[in-house]
């Protein structure tokens, strides 16, 4: 299985180097609140040219108030985007964001869709909640012990590894 990267796009250069100071400046060494604003600043700009890293961020900033207030609605609107460009973390998180009805319609269908595909870019909390879903028979998945225990080794193992940042 293998680590999905975000595609690049026109401008990626200069969307790169916003989404790289962005990062700095929420989890670097001198990261602060007082760096959010112009995080959020650079992450808009990159999300809105297609960088799905930066609607990743975004999502989590929308998610969490970081900088901004807290808009279930947008966090949803952004982590979509960066699940459609691929982004593990952000295809987990807006699935757990369908299932619960949190800034978005509840839709199990398509949070099991994107719990799959985050799995199979081996996801470690995809992994683990796929594996639960079929050991209970949930988000539509037929009861199956014998697929539970392959995923629990998977994210037993997935879990040993640290997933990089997008």
């Amino acid at each position: 299985m293998a680590h999905a990267t975000a595609p690049t796009a026109p401008g990626a250069a200069s969307g790169i180097t916003a989404l790289n100071e962005a990062r700095e400046l929420l989890r670097g060494p001198a990261a602060s609140p007082a760096g959010w604003p112009r995080a959020f600043s650079l992450l808009k700009i990159a999300a809105e040219d297609g960088n799905a890293a930066a609607a990743y961020y975004l999502g989590l900033m929308y998610r969490n108030g970081m900088g901004v207030a807290r808009d279930s609605n947008l966090a949803a609107h952004w982590l979509c985007k960066a699940a459609q460009g691929r982004v593990a973390p952000a295809m987990f998180l807006y699935a757990n964001m369908l299932l619960n009805g949190e800034g978005a319609a509840r839709d199990e269908a398509t949070a099991r869709r994107w719990i799959e595909q985050a799995a199979a870019l081996e996801h470690p909390g995809a992994m683990l909640q796929m594996a639960l879903a079929l050991r209970e028979g949930s988000m539509g998945f037929e009861r199956d012990e014998a697929q539970y225990e392959i995923y629990m080794k998977e994210a037993a193992h997935a879990l040993r590894h640290q997933m990089p940042e997008p």
